[in-house]
C-alpha cells in the first residue's frame, strides 16, 4: 500500500493496471491505444498496440491510405474507427487479456 515505482511510456491516461507479482506488471493505456508489460526489475517493457489506427499513428508510419480503395483515398475517407484500450488482466506471468471499445482483444 504504498508507492513502488514510476513507469514511463504511455502517452495518455493510464486505464488498467494488473501484476501478480512484483517483478512484473502490465498497464493499459486509454486513448495511445497500448499495453504495456513491463519487467520492472529489468526497467524494460513490450509494447503491444491494438485499437483503430489514429491520423498522427498513420503519418509517422507512412500508411495514411492504407486499407482505402482509389475512390475513398481521393475523397480523404477513413475506413476505420478509433479505438481506446479499456481494462487489462493478468492471467498467468506471460499472458494477458485486454480488451477495448471497438472491440479488440490481444
Amino acid at each position: 500500500m504504498g508507492y513502488v515505482e514510476t513507469l514511463f511510456g504511455h502517452q495518455d491516461f493510464v486505464m488498467s493496471v494488473d501484476s501478480l507479482r512484483g517483478e512484473t506488471a502490465v498497464t493499459c493505456g486509454g486513448r495511445d491505444r497500448t499495453v504495456r508489460y513491463w519487467k520492472i526489475v529489468d526497467e524494460t517493457q513490450l509494447v503491444f498496440r491494438g485499437g483503430g489506427r489514429s491520423k498522427l499513428r498513420d503519418l509517422l508510419e507512412g500508411g495514411a491510405f492504407e486499407g482505402m480503395d482509389a475512390d475513398e483515398a481521393e475523397k480523404g475517407q477513413k475506413v476505420y474507427v478509433e479505438g481506446s484500450m479499456e481494462i487489462v488482466c493478468m492471467i498467468d506471468e506471460t499472458t494477458f487479456l485486454s480488451g477495448g471499445d471497438s472491440g479488440c482483444a490481444f
